[in-house]
């Protein structure tokens, strides 16, 4: 329960907060603590810090302190195992620093030793029917989503990564070349996973394939089938869930180029979303969630485009909103990315 090498965990407050997102993704347990000048314990930062520092407009290049949470627990005396079990069964405490009288850290406990990945409910749907156009000549005779990026297919990772947060139910959406991804995945069994596919028989766009997921009772995971992610899908359908979301879409901030459709919102709410302007603002990330209650949206099979989707929900008054990515995110779609690794 102790956390031997805690000091491994100690990020300054005077850092800037790219340099914390990258300690993040390196140790097993999500969270910094965050020291002052005088080495003097200030609070934590975690990826929901990240996530609402972000919204709150705050740049990569902002220091930690601007993102850190000061009103974290903590304690000044050796906590008793009773302590400890209130704080992680009642309080929700994952994590607990413990103080000396100079505030300065003497022990960190992890009160979650026991971390088994539960199984999701939740489909994920991947968007593999694309012709790659912007691939060519790579996808004339293979699939998009068939790609190898660093020896794996960029679908293989997807799911493999998907499969890791405890996503087992995956339907993917089919067109151009679609029997070579069949043949190559099957019916998920070799990946420990279940697979049902979606046959377009003539191109539906980047949206048109929910259509076939109106019967589905739980919100789904959606995700372009050229986009490589460490997004924590488990927290997406959290926010999702806790705003009572109708889409929630995945978005990426500070970005250099403009080849992503810009969101436009306020307070967190979608106001609409607008395609490749050049703007520094939040950039649509291809990943979303999205309510199972779609019918009225999709009353007969029809080609739409992702875009043209959520413009429709806004209009209707659907609550939008928009999750902050500061994971690390790549999309392959593009010749010149998808040559970088190769």
């Amino acid at each position: 329960m102790k956390i031997e090498n805690y000091s491994d965990y100690f990020v300054s407050e005077d850092q800037k907060i790219r340099l914390g997102i990258i300690k993040l993704g390196k140790l097993e347990n999500k969270f910094c603590l965050v020291l002052n000048k005088k080495k003097e314990y200030v609070g934590t930062i975690t990826d929901g810090d990240i996530r609402r520092g972000l919204l709150a407009n705050y740049s990569l290049d902002d220091k930690i302190h601007k993102f850190c949470n000061k009103r974290s627990y903590f304690v000044k005396k050796k906590p008793s195992l009773k302590i400890l079990n209130v704080l992680q069964f009642k309080k929700n405490i994952i994590f607990l620093p413990h103080l000396d009288m100079n505030n300065k850290v003497i022990a960190l406990y992890n009160l979650s030793s026991e971390r088994i990945v539960s199984e999701v409910e939740n489909e994920m749907l991947i968007m593999a029917g694309g012709k790659g156009k912007r691939l060519r000549p790579f996808t004339k005779k293979l699939p998009k989503p068939l790609l190898p990026v660093k020896g794996k297919p960029i679908i293989k990772i997807i799911i493999l990564a998907a499969r890791k947060q405890g996503i087992k139910n995956f339907i993917i959406s089919i067109n151009y070349l679609g029997s070579k991804i069949k043949k190559f995945l099957k019916n998920g069994e070799k990946l420990k996973v279940n697979i049902r596919y979606i046959n377009e028989n003539k191109p539906l766009g980047t949206a048109g394939a929910l259509y076939f997921l109106k019967q589905t009772t739980l919100p789904f995971i959606v995700s372009n089938a050229d986009i490589i992610s460490n997004v924590d899908y488990n927290e997406m359908l959290k926010y999702h869930k806790k705003l009572k979301s109708y889409i929630t879409i995945g978005a990426i901030s500070n970005l250099e180029r403009s080849n992503y459709g810009n969101i436009v919102f306020k307070n967190n709410r979608v106001k609409k979303i607008e395609e490749r302007l050049e703007k520094r603002t939040f950039f649509n990330a291809g990943i979303y969630v999205i309510d199972p209650n779609i019918e009225t949206f999709y009353k007969s099979k029809k080609f739409i485009h992702m875009t043209e989707f959520i413009e429709k929900a806004i209009n209707k008054k659907k609550k939008v909103h928009i999750f902050p990515l500061h994971e690390n995110w790549y999309d392959y779609g593009l010749k010149k990315k998808y040559l970088e690794q190769k």
